[in-house]
């Protein structure tokens, strides 16, 4: 697109600067010429400096192979396994009571987020930003538990800023 803006812009000052004394004012010559010149300058500038590094596709890709990337978890119709340290876990769907999402302060500036799971016998966390599948243990959660508020309050839980929006809690 950027180069026939370019095109465009040198047809234009070339029929401008050939009919110049057509014109019946200087202003509308010198504002056409520098019109011109403004789109091709930032023309050129996208060209050499694209600000879209990713594109719709790129990102629709990456999205498609988080979402079925399994990471550390494998899936059973009444559960799923997970392994963390050299151990393997079974949680089952019916053992959950409750699912939250976590955000956690990290150095100051930055904050990464999590889900924690609350079964019957034990509570498990699991942070996005270190954990390969999640996103489609998000989508199978969904899936396998029924009422979920993804409307709720988020509440700050204590003064480190550790923040937590309860998203599911079995009735």
């Amino acid at each position: 697109m950027e180069k026939k803006i370019i095109i465009f812009c040198f047809v234009v000052l070339g029929f401008t600067f050939y009919s110049y004394p057509v014109f019946d004012s200087e202003g509308i010559s010198y504002l056409i010429i520098f019109c011109c010149f403004i789109m091709i300058t930032f023309s050129v500038a996208k060209i050499y400096n694209p600000s879209d590094k990713n594109n719709y596709e790129s990102v629709e890709k990456e999205v498609d192979y988080l979402e079925n990337l399994d990471g550390i978890f494998s899936y059973q119709k009444d559960g799923f396994y997970f392994t963390r340290n050299k151990k393997t876990d079974f949680v089952k769907w019916a053992e959950i009571i409750e699912v939250n999402s976590l955000s956690i302060p990290f150095l100051h500036e930055e904050r990464h987020s999590g889900l924690e799971i609350i079964t019957e016998k034990m509570g498990y966390e699991f942070n996005y930003q270190q954990t390969s599948g999640i996103e489609k243990l998000t989508n199978q959660l969904i899936e396998n538990l029924s009422h979920w508020n993804f409307d709720a309050e988020t509440v700050k839980i204590n003064n480190h800023g550790l923040k937590k929006t309860n998203l599911y809690k079995r009735s």
